[in-house]
């Protein structure tokens, strides 16, 4: 059971570039601790809770009813956000912000699994298996798989696994890491409702894919959608607190909108972090019919944050959570 005194503690960590990419076959580069916590990229720029999206809603149906102006603070808000809109835009919408980058992506992060399950330099894969419990035999999801990453290792235990993602190249490097075809490879958009995975699986995980959703409430609605009665979902994301610990935020509870990772800026590699509160991931999912079993720290670079972190010397805050879910 999930406590107030757990969630009080879910003080997690910083954004790290969501679980893509990789060439086929990777060139295995390995990397120093900082080099390794350069590439973890924060946060940024906010958008709007459920209360706010439902205060606005209300003031333009004042304003079309009464012709009353909005007030210049909202048109503030209007306009900031307008302007971050334009600036999110990818080259191809449909594909998402990594579909222009894909190899780029794919060479930078193909560290990752240098060291197998166990070596995950963000400490995540081992407790997010762990979660989903014994999966041989089962249907598995992976939830914005990029090039697989995450659907290998499902495959590996003998879970029977598909691959989801909103990026055609992605998905071609993933199906060329797997050339038997073990693993059935989508593109698909998971912020909709996806033909044939309703109630089609045991296990569904993603794997620090959360953060580069722009509709993290359809997300949470097609992933609950697709578990089967009893089925499990664990989720690796970066911790939302971990945005003010490190100064990418200055207002935790202006949620919402996309800054640039900016590790990967440096990188030529132009996608983007979407922030919003631990109470609005809550939400989604729990509104989507799930129930929360599961939030844990993840220890792994918590002693590694930006110079100018709002810590004492020597602190260790967690940069990831783990968020775990039954479906009843």
């Amino acid at each position: 059971m999930v406590t107030l005194a757990t969630l009080a503690l879910a003080f997690l960590s910083v954004t790290a570039a969501a679980g893509h990419a990789q060439l086929p076959p990777p060139q295995m580069i390995p990397l120093t601790r900082n080099e390794i916590a350069r590439l973890l990229t924060g946060p940024g720029h906010p958008s709007r809770t459920r209360w706010y999206d439902s205060r606005r809603r209300h003031q333009h149906r004042a304003h079309a009813t009464t012709g009353a102006r909005p007030s210049k603070a909202h048109e503030r808000r209007r306009l900031r956000h307008g302007r971050h809109a334009r600036a999110m835009a990818p080259a191809n919408p449909a594909a998402g912000d990594y579909d222009a980058y894909a190899g780029q992506y794919a060479a930078n992060v193909a560290w990752r699994e240098q060291g197998g399950v166990d070596g995950d330099p963000f400490g995540l894969l081992p407790p997010l298996l762990e979660l989903l419990g014994d999966v041989a035999g089962r249907t598995a999801l992976d939830a914005g798989c990029g090039e697989g990453y995450l659907a290998r290792a499902l495959a590996a235990r003998a879970a029977q696994v598909t691959g989801i993602d909103l990026s055609p190249r992605l998905i071609e490097l993933a199906r060329a890491r797997d050339p038997r075809g073990g693993i059935d490879y989508r593109v698909a958009d998971l912020s909709q409702p996806v033909p044939g995975t309703a109630g089609r699986f045991d296990a569904v995980a993603s794997y620090l894919v959360l953060n580069d959703i722009t509709d993290y409430r359809g997300f949470a609605a097609t992933l609950a959608a697709a578990l089967k009665p009893r089925g499990r979902l664990a989720l690796a994301l970066n911790n939302p607190y971990g945005a003010i610990i490190d100064r990418h935020v200055t207002d935790y509870f202006d949620s919402g909108a996309a800054s640039p990772y900016r590790g990967l800026w440096e990188a030529g590699i132009k996608t983007w972090y979407y922030h919003r509160t631990l109470e609005d991931y809550f939400d989604a999912f729990m509104v989507a019919g799930l129930q929360l079993t599961k939030l844990a720290d993840i220890p792994a670079l918590a002693d590694t944050h930006r110079p100018d972190a709002c810590l004492p010397h020597g602190a260790r805050f967690p940069r990831f959570m783990l968020l775990a879910f039954i479906k009843p």
